[in-house]
């Protein structure tokens, strides 16, 4: 058996809060070592200091950041001294938590290894993808070369946590139930995620971490909803034995200049006193020039999506994907060391899918805190940090069973034997990594694993897709007649 020896590219705040803790916690039942980490010169002391916590004996790689004009890989120092690593520890997994504008250089870095991978979502993004065709419709090349570079021998999981949490398992089950029975896919799906990242004027110009300057919302946890949208819809089609042969996608994006028209520098000196008109004392007409010359992102995106057969639509999406909502910041300075979830951030979720007259399923989560270390069992409630509540509706005439089923997080956490002192979310991250480590070991095979990177043709289209929709304020349209390109839901 295999011990994984792993490489962390990338320690930032995901990282430290998932990565490092769930590495350490399986030495023993893995024999996991971590044998180096790459990162950013500029972060070396922070870096030290919180890898030193959990393991000893790690060889630190630091490097400058690098852009565009590496479009296809790391540059040439970085790629020796990593392949030297790699020689040297003999590493066999590597787990990619960079920055998205470098998943891709380093996944195919990866790749030539011959190394399993485990890499956030999404699967690449660009500087400025939120203002250009061309970088949008760079993703799904992307995503083409990657395929063409995969080893189903070699794990290549990418880290989208809801595909491995049960509460869309047990969804994604009750639909296929009822599309093998009867035919019927999902014929309707709305979602919405709000997660509350507000950021004020001056940090939507100044903070690197999840920039709302040339990406935004749908780069960051937006992928999460595309992906869990074309999954749950695409799987229903292949269960239904139905087809879709065209993708239509129209999407409108609120930038930074729209939420500074709902919110000028006049109302925030009503939320926060005269002391932020010494923060930042520019006009509303100074900042907007300043967004549009830094090319301003998304902060929120609605997409309608249509699948069609035949000329003929079957089946509407919509996602509204919300950075400007409910939020528990109430101080002006933002919290410098934790802009992960240390800001005030609070998730709201929601998803309604109709399988025509047969069956309605909602899922609802909606958090009120933004403390989310300790939970208890009141976290399984409306408002709690574990608050996932499953209701099914059924037409009991033709399905039997109930009428309505309620599913509650406390159920599940009971049914899964799930840890009740852990937030779902992340015990569903430490299980995307549980996975990726049972490949190297040679446990798992890594077509068994739930987030393949195979299985994200759709979800990579369609991101693609919002993005150049956004852009060219048209309705983009993909056929899928080539056998090489997606059809009936599948590659």
């Amino acid at each position: 058996m295999e011990s994984p020896n792993i490489l962390l590219i990338g320690c930032g705040p995901h990282a430290k809060r998932v990565y490092l803790p769930i590495l350490k916690e399986t030495e023993i039942e893995f024999g996991t070592k971590l044998k180096a980490v790459v990162e950013l010169k500029e972060k070396e002391n922070d870096v030290f200091e919180c890898v030193n916590k959990f393991f000893d004996n790690v060889e630190y790689v630091y490097t400058e950041k690098f852009g565009s004009k590496y479009k296809m890989s790391i540059p040439n120092h970085l790629e020796m001294k990593l392949n030297n690593v790699v020689k040297e520890k003999n590493i066999n997994g590597v787990i990619i938590a960079t920055d998205p504008l470098n998943h891709l250089q380093y996944a195919l870095w990866a790749q030539k290894q011959k190394l399993h991978i485990l890499m956030d979502k999404p699967v690449s993004t660009y500087e400025n993808i939120s203002n250009s065709v061309k970088q949008a419709k760079q993703l799904v090349r992307d995503y083409k070369l990657l395929m063409k570079n995969y080893s189903s021998e070699k794990a290549f999981i990418v880290n989208e946590q809801r595909r491995f949490l049960p509460q869309f398992e047990i969804i994604q089950n009750r639909i296929n139930e009822v599309a093998e029975k009867y035919g019927m896919p999902v014929t309707s799906m709305q979602s919405t995620h709000s997660d509350g990242q507000w950021r004020l004027p001056n940090e939507v110009l100044t903070l690197k971490y999840h920039p709302l300057l040339g990406w935004g919302k749908v780069s960051h946890s937006g992928y999460h909803f595309i992906d869990m949208a074309s999954k749950i819809v695409k799987d229903s089609f292949l269960a239904a034995g139905k087809k879709f042969d065209k993708l239509s996608v129209y999407s409108k994006f609120i930038r930074s200049s729209g939420v500074l028209l709902q919110q000028t520098q006049e109302d925030l000196i009503r939320i926060f006193g005269e002391e932020y008109s010494k923060l930042d004392s520019r006009s509303d007409e100074e900042l907007l020039k300043l967004y549009k010359l830094n090319n301003e992102a998304e902060v929120d995106a609605t997409s309608l999506i249509n699948l069609t057969y035949n000329g003929v639509p079957i089946t509407n999406i919509t996602l509204n994907l919300v950075h400007n909502g409910f939020s528990r910041r109430s101080w002006m300075l933002p919290n410098m060391n934790d802009l992960y979830k240390g800001n005030g951030r609070v998730r709201h979720e929601y998803h309604n899918i109709q399988q025509g007259c047969l069956q309605n399923i909602q899922l609802h989560s909606y958090q009120a805190n933004d403390k989310h270390d300790i939970n208890t069992e009141n976290d399984f409630f409306v408002g709690g940090n574990n608050h996932y509540d499953i209701y099914v509706y059924r037409n009991v005439g033709i399905l039997g069973g109930k009428s309505l089923e309620i599913i509650t997080a406390k159920d599940i956490a009971e049914q899964y034997s799930l840890n009740k002192e852990k937030v779902m979310n992340e015990l569903a991250r430490h299980e995307a990594v549980r996975q990726f480590l049972e490949v190297i070991i040679g446990k798992r095979s890594a077509n068994q694993t739930k987030s393949n990177l195979v299985e994200h043709d759709l979800s990579v289209q369609l991101m693609s897709m919002i993005y150049e929709s956004s852009v060219s304020k048209n309705e983009i349209v993909q056929s899928f007649n080539n056998k090489k390109e997606l059809k009936n839901g599948k590659r």
